[in-house]
């Protein structure tokens, strides 16, 4: 699959079930356990391993109270997710 297929289906609008049911049909085929262990990489990796993302991941990580080393990618966008609704809210 082409990144620009990604991205034309995100600009439309498509919600999470549409993106599953449209990722399942184009992308490439496979088996829970590869789809499993791909799911475990990407959630415990961080941009802090990374050495040109580095600098940014840790000021933004350090903005909210985490420890850049020890928050994964995955953690830090939950947390500023929270912020930044919890500041909308406010």
């Amino acid at each position: 699959m082409k990144g620009e297929d990604f991205k034309a289906q995100i600009e439309q609008g498509a919600g999470d079930q549409k993106m599953i049911d449209w990722l399942n049909q184009s992308g490439e085929k496979k088996t829970a356990a590869e789809i499993r262990r791909w799911a475990e990489e990407a959630e415990s990796s961080s941009l802090y391993n990374h050495p040109e993302k580095r600098e940014f991941f840790s000021e933004q990580v350090k903005k909210l109270g985490l420890q850049p080393e020890k928050t994964t990618t995955f953690d830090w966008l939950e947390v500023d997710d929270e912020t930044t609704h919890a500041q909308k809210a406010a």
